[in-house]
Parts: C-alpha cells; structure tokens; sequence
C-alpha cells in the first residue's frame, strides 16, 4: 500500500474509534514516556482498552491472570524493558508477566514508543503479510517481524509504526466486514 492509501486508511481508523479510546492511549503514552514503567493499573487498562468489544471473554481471562501478578513486578520489570533498546530483551521480559504476550506487549511498546511499536493485533497482521502463524501470540520471532515490517515501511512513507499499523488494521477490518 502507496503513503496515500495508508493516509486513507489511518483516516478512517481515527474516524471509527472512539473518543475515549483515543484518550487512554494518549494519557498512558504520555505517563509511559515521563516516567518509563508501567504499573499494574496501567497494565489492566490496557488489556481493557485491548479487549473490548466482542473480546470481553479473552479479557475475562487476562484479568484474571492478572489477579495474581505482584505489582512491584510489572513495575521492576516494565522499567527494565522500557530502558532496554533491544527488541528481544523487551519483549522477554514483558512476557514474564503473568497473562502478558506478544499482543499485549505490543501494546505497551506502542504506547510507548509509537514512532518505532503498531500494535500486533489479528487485522494489521493478515494486512502486512496473510494468514497469520498458529504460534502468533507466543512467538517473540512473529513480533520482531512485524514490529521490523512496520519500521521498513515507516522509513519509505516517514509515518509512524502505529499510524501505519492503523492504516494496515483498518483495512483488512473492513475487508472482512464487507464479505459477511
């Protein structure tokens, strides 16, 4: 997809999302940024704001693992990933924690960092390559490649990872809307 479609596209995804969702994202990004940890707070709001909609049961069960997870864990961990410039490392070490894959890790970097992190999400991935691999949300190799797709993309349009990662999600999200 040319710059063009993917403005389209990113267009489109800021139109059709909600206000608030849009909020949550710019308020932990800017607390992500400041003080570079993540708290159990902000880690359940963001499996929240990731499965809403018709994922409330994947949510149930995040949530619950979640239950058991020590605060000062995520946040000794999430500080230790944030500080780490090596994609592995952050990766890893955001898996530690009880209930957290590639998804939702992903989500982090992204709020983080959306100049170099889109969100692994289902839609953005079958937008960039296909069918998506059995092992998508628990292989760390299937997020670098995305998350190195994104980058290569970025540098030839100068758009962000996320806002390409928009771009990618809401098309393939449409695409599927239009065959039911």
């Amino acid at each position: 997809m040319n710059k063009k479609g993917l403005l389209s596209w990113i267009n489109k995804y800021d139109k059709e999302y909600n206000l608030n969702d849009r909020k949550v994202e710019e308020r932990l990004r800017e607390k992500f940024r400041e003080k570079e940890v993540v708290t159990k707070s902000d880690l359940i709001q963001i499996v929240k704001w990731k499965f809403q909609g018709r994922l409330l049961g994947r949510q149930k069960i995040i949530l619950k693992l979640l239950e058991d997870v020590d605060g000062p864990f995520v946040y000794k961990l999430s500080r230790l990933a944030l500080k780490s410039e090596d994609d592995e490392i952050r990766l890893g070490l955001l898996c530690l924690i009880k209930g957290v894959g590639n998804a939702i890790s992903s989500v982090i970097l992204a709020f983080y960092d959306p100049k170099n992190y889109g969100i692994l999400d289902i839609h953005s991935w079958r937008g960039l390559f296909g069918k998506e691999p059995r092992d998508i949300w628990s292989n760390q190799k299937h997020a670098i490649r995305f998350f190195n797709k994104l980058r290569s993309i970025s540098s030839n349009t100068g758009l962000s990872c996320r806002k390409i990662e928009k771009g990618y999600f809401m098309k393939d999200k449409s695409i599927k809307e239009t065959k039911k």
